[in-house]
């Protein structure tokens, strides 16, 4: 072999290396809303440690206590720093923060519809902050959408305005997400 033909085949080698670390830097890693959570990890194992009689027993003032406690510990739920800047597609439905008619710009992405609105919110690290670059259109927030983007460990306070609600409401989450791409969620694809 050739001096030149060494020098090229050691030039395409690399080019080769560079071309699949770009290539896997640039595909999302697939995970679940189970994927956000550290093992073991259950803010309600309190009442999983009672028996039915002693949950029963439970003086009202003391449950909700430990309903504060709980409470607490789910909007300081804690994260996978694995996950920190890794680039992420995941399944979910959003719940608008900034939309204008029907497009959406700043939302939260949750694990089952109706959260945070229709019923108390998940714990923080079930909630994505989510910002995207160029609205998302839509006329159907019951839908199940698939987000791919960069996501960011940390924590967030969202205010989420409800229509008939005098207040807003402060939304904490444990992650956010600089999302690249929205897709409508189809049948067939892998399941949550």
């Amino acid at each position: 072999m050739t001096r030149f033909n060494t020098v090229v085949t050691a030039s395409l080698s690399v080019l080769i290396f560079l071309f699949q670390a770009n290539l896997n830097a640039s595909t999302p890693k697939q995970i679940s809303w189970d994927d956000l959570l550290p093992e073991g990890w259950n803010p309600a194992r309190v009442f999983e440690e009672m028996s039915d009689e002693e949950f029963n027993a439970i003086p009202d003032d003391e449950y909700q206590k430990i309903l504060l406690r709980i409470q607490a510990e789910m909007d300081a739920a804690p994260v996978i720093e694995a996950l920190d800047g890794e680039l992420v597609k995941i399944p979910g439905f959003i719940v608008p923060l900034e939309i204008t008619n029907t497009s959406i710009s700043e939302f939260l992405l949750v694990p089952y519809f109706g959260a945070c609105t229709h019923t108390p919110p998940p714990p923080a690290n079930q909630i994505i902050y989510s910002k995207t670059k160029n609205e998302y259109t839509t006329n159907d927030l019951t839908e199940p959408v698939w987000i791919t983007g960069k996501l960011i460990t940390g924590r967030f306070i969202s205010q989420l305005n409800e229509a008939g609600v005098s207040q807003a409401a402060d939304i904490s989450s444990s992650y956010s997400l600089e999302v690249e791409k929205i897709e409508k969620y189809k049948e067939g694809q892998h399941s949550y």
